[in-house]
């Protein structure tokens, strides 16, 4: 088994619903395994916006990993610290902003392959 540490990068978070794929962030490739390190969203603004982070899943229910979470002007928020989450074939991370261009993204993750 292939284990890689990698990123995704994802500029000017979207307005869009959850629901839309133009809010895609991360999914996961056929038979891989991703393991969640991190999760930074960095607001660009002078105001506080707010993200929603969603989870759509391959099985089971979709679910929101954090939903109007605010985030200060200039400030970051690490969604994920302290914990992992496991991404399995198919899943993607979704992510929105209540602010159009005001939050960028990085997802640090551990990609295990056959």
């Amino acid at each position: 088994m292939a284990n890689t540490f990698k990123n995704t990068t994802k500029s000017d978070v979207v307005t869009d619903a959850v629901s839309s794929a133009t809010t895609n962030v991360l999914s996961t490739a056929g038979n891989a395994t991703l393991i969640l390190l991190s999760a930074l969203f960095s607001n660009k603004t002078g105001s506080s916006v707010t993200v929603d982070v969603y989870l759509v899943t391959s099985t089971g229910d979709d679910v929101y990993m954090v939903r109007n979470a605010p985030i200060p002007a200039g400030s970051t928020l690490e969604l994920i610290s302290d914990s992992k989450i496991i991404l399995e074939s198919s899943d993607v991370v979704r992510a929105r902003c209540n602010t159009s261009t005001a939050v960028d993204v990085i997802i640090s993750y551990l990609e295990q392959t056959p």
